[in-house]
């Protein structure tokens, strides 16, 4: 079926000029996947996939600034006018051994083949400026009523390729979906085959997730059982799925940036176990009340002393992102142990951001970045907990501050940051080794419990006043 729809003055020049390079040369094209999804709901494209009958050497004839990129699937990037755009032949697939991707691929005429291989009706348009839209298997309708359908069995599409029970649950919070019961009900067939996926792909499809849109779209999924199963591929342990999906439903959202996902999706599935022992007491049932107990046991620095490790080796995240990711959760922790009915004043938050600081080798910079997410994700949890609002604007200030200044403009919260050095010291005080080391420490406090007055000279003279 095509539907003639006009969204040409939407595509970018270079987009215009592959497709009519390839049509002069003789061949057939169409705009597909993501990018036609997009169009159709009003989106701007970020990225413009094109499906040819042209084989890949005969692409690389057409366009003289092109390098193949996939040429076992058929797909060579083309240049035109600095813009990156993938050009892949018409392509049918068969036996998916692996559980991820086809044995065999042949390349085929006909654009219909090649839009029957993908995994939902969404994806599974084409356009063309002058054609319009080709909708072979109802993708169009779908996103109108909301709905996200396999093409073909679901069963065989999500057993030809694991991942897209992942990307299921991904288009459906980013696009406000309704999954077909039979989609649902096929994830919980084969929602174990995701354990053969690797932790990049499966914490790269968490992440675009985890800040997507809509969360409550998330409760469609949970008769499929499979995010305890994804918890178990990452961290080990399988939590309550109905407690995972109901905490994960709330915190869901696009505020969310990329180094705090998957610290975000471990702390849920922290609080979502049921064997978890908090104090004396055995959790046994999903519905635990006192959740900052639970939090304090899950955020201690004895429960939080390997969490680098697992991100970085079970999870692949980087090293940089892996100790940024403990960083944040160890805020929350050391937050979770002050008084929580009074804002902490500007020494006592210097003092948190110096312990975190000290404790993870992080810079003064880092330490304030990585409380400002310990402390957002805090927010999300106890949503009532009011003098973390101030908190936030507070360090968010210092960080600004720090961005438009320099670093040490703010607060001091380390040595490295004061405006005076040891070497000021002794060369205008008899301050030597260990007193020296002591005078600094208290110059340091003073400063942050002072901070109208931080030059070097009104230090120098607080340090020689203490001598006298």
């Amino acid at each position: 079926m095509v539907i003639p729809l006009d969204w040409s003055l939407r595509l970018p020049p270079p987009v215009l000029i592959t497709l009519e390079k390839l049509e002069q040369a003789g061949f057939e094209a169409w705009l597909v996947g993501g990018c036609v999804r997009d169009l159709a709901i009003g989106r701007t494209p970020l990225d413009f996939d094109v499906a040819s009958n042209a084989l890949p050497d005969q692409v690389l004839s057409v366009f003289p600034h092109a390098f193949a990129t996939g040429l076992a699937h058929g797909t060579v990037t083309v240049l035109v006018e600095h813009h990156a755009i993938e050009i892949t032949t018409y392509r049918s697939e068969s036996d998916y051994s692996d559980g991820r991707r086809p044995d065999k691929v042949l390349f085929e005429s006909d654009i219909k083949k090649d839009l029957s291989r993908r995994d939902f009706t969404i994806n599974s348009m084409a356009y063309h400026p002058r054609r319009g839209l080709l909708d072979p298997f109802g993708g169009w309708s779908d996103l109108m009523e909301n709905r996200l359908r396999t093409v073909g069995d679901p069963g065989t599409r999500l057993r030809e390729d694991a991942l897209r029970m992942l990307r299921a649950v991904r288009f459906t919070l980013s696009y406000n979906l309704f999954p077909d019961q039979d989609l649902v009900q096929a994830i919980q067939k084969e929602r174990a085959r995701t354990l053969i996926l690797s932790a990049e792909r499966i914490t790269y499809e968490l992440r675009r997730m985890l800040n997507a849109a809509h969360g409550r779209a998330l409760l469609a999924f949970e008769p499929s059982g499979l995010l305890p199963v994804i918890a178990q591929r990452l961290f080990g342990f399988q939590p309550d799925n109905q407690t995972l999906v109901q905490v994960l439903a709330d915190w869901i959202r696009p505020a969310w940036h990329s180094d705090q996902t998957i610290p975000l999706f471990y702390l849920a599935c922290q609080l979502s176990r049921t064997d978890r022992v908090t104090g004396l007491e055995l959790v046994q049932t999903p519905g635990f009340a006192d959740w900052t107990a639970r939090l304090r046991n899950i955020l201690s620095p004895r429960s939080l002393q390997d969490l680098r490790e697992t991100f970085q080796r079970t999870c692949r995240m980087s090293r940089l992102d892996s100790r940024h990711g403990q960083a944040m959760l160890y805020a929350a922790g050391l937050r979770l142990h002050l008084a929580w009915d009074r804002e902490l004043d500007a020494f006592s938050l210097a003092v948190v951001i110096r312990v975190l600081a000290k404790t993870l080798a992080l810079d003064s910079h880092a330490a304030r970045q990585c409380a400002v997410d310990g402390w957002s994700l805090l927010a999300v949890i106890q949503p009532d907990l009011k003098p973390l609002g101030p908190e936030l604007v507070h360090m968010r200030q210092q960080i600004q501050l720090e961005e438009e200044m320099g670093p040490g403009s703010g607060l001091p919260v380390s040595l490295s940051e004061l405006a005076v050095t040891g070497r000021d010291l002794t060369r205008q005080l008899p301050l030597r080794g260990v007193q020296l080391g002591v005078f600094l420490e208290r110059l340091l406090s003073y400063a942050q419990k002072e901070p109208a007055d931080q030059s070097e000279e009104r230090l120098v003279n607080v340090a020689r006043h203490w001598l006298d």
